[in-house]
């Protein structure tokens, strides 16, 4: 039987709390040799690492209001989610993701391994100049894996029912909100926001971008907290447009980075048993993501104006006209070349 929750619901932790929390929680033994810090945590939780001798552990706690300059609520009970989504992934593919370590469903906390010491986020390398298509490749096998193993499980459909985070985390502030603020795009958008919600096939991640990725000997994907049964277009788009963004960014791995996008599809469509998603209806999608982090309430801090400009011109116009992925990379290799 899993241990009751010491922590009130509107308590947030700290380092300096974290270490009786997870006596209480028979993650740690006693109150000796801890140490604790405190972790980036992003917009949506508040992230802290622990060790007591040789455990390490890593807990977050999902926040209620997320840290962004508009109003942005999300349900807490998404850290719950994530905890089960990773068990399930990690039964399909071990060693891919960390070890659940405890999940608190009172006080929506989740408690996992800590990466190995020397591991890197896989963003911060693409940032830096260093996009290995190797990564890009293991990443487009795990989701093909990940997406034929839980088509059509009515068991997993029913547990990952609820996409209420996918829709407080992904559909509103990335979709709504970019066709609000860009009127001729919301019929487009529209459209795909209709497909999307009516598609329920597999488990979807929801937020499978580079910087959820950590690399060292091995691999692993975190932070499945707007994990949901539900359209795997998505997570091959949101990927899909971190990577074209990146190469925006970073002209000098731009090589590398087409690379990395051709290597993750490709990976994909060899490990996916079930019916692959449409090609033109995922540009669609990336198309709209990449003008959503531009111009949705999440915009990627990495971008300057000049070049979030081109990402809101080049995003648009995949939107509006999805080819192929050779049609969207040569956008993206020549921003300054017009249109098609």
């Amino acid at each position: 039987m899993a241990p009751e929750s010491n922590l009130q619901s509107s308590t947030l932790l700290s380092a300096q709390t974290v270490g009786g929390y997870l006596i209480s929680r028979g993650v740690f033994d006693t109150a000796a040799e801890i140490e604790a810090r405190e972790l980036g945590g992003g917009v949506s939780n508040v992230v802290l690492a622990a060790r007591q001798r040789e455990a390490r552990v890593v807990v977050k706690q999902a926040l209620e209001r997320l840290r962004v300059p508009d109003e942005w609520l999300a349900g807490k009970e998404r850290a719950v989610t994530e905890g089960e989504a990773l068990r399930v992934v990690g039964q399909i593919s071990a060693g891919s993701v960390p070890e659940v370590r405890d999940i608190d469903h009172e006080a929506c906390v989740l408690t996992i391994s800590e990466a190995p010491a020397g591991w890197k986020n896989w963003k911060e390398q693409l940032l830096s100049g260093s996009a290995d298509p190797r990564v890009a490749a293991r990443l487009g096998e795990l989701l093909g894996t990940w997406h034929s193993v839980t088509f059509e499980d009515r068991d997993l459909a029913r547990a990952f029912a609820s996409s209420q985070a996918f829709d407080e985390l992904r559909i509103d502030p990335y979709y709504r909100t970019v066709a609000r603020r860009r009127p001729e795009l919301s019929a487009a958008i529209d459209r795909l926001v209709q497909r999307m919600q009516a598609t329920r096939l597999c488990l979807v991640h929801g937020d499978y971008s580079p910087k959820n990725v950590l690399v060292g000997d091995g691999l692993w994907v975190i932070d499945f907290e707007v994990a949901h049964y539900g359209d795997p277009a998505f997570d091959l788009a949101f990927m899909l447009s971190h990577l074209l963004l990146k190469s925006l960014h970073v002209p000098q791995a731009s090589s590398d980075l087409e690379l990395c996008v051709e290597e993750f599809w490709g990976a994909y469509e060899r490990s996916a048993r079930s019916p692959l998603p449409d090609a033109r209806y995922v540009l669609g999608h990336v198309g709209c993501l990449m003008v959503a982090r531009v111009d949705g309430k999440s915009p990627v801090e990495y971008l300057p104006e000049s070049e979030r400009e081109v990402a809101r011109r080049i995003g648009s116009e995949i939107l509006l006209e999805p080819g192929n992925i050779g049609e969207a990379l040569a956008l993206v290799r020549d921003p300054a070349g017009g249109t098609r």
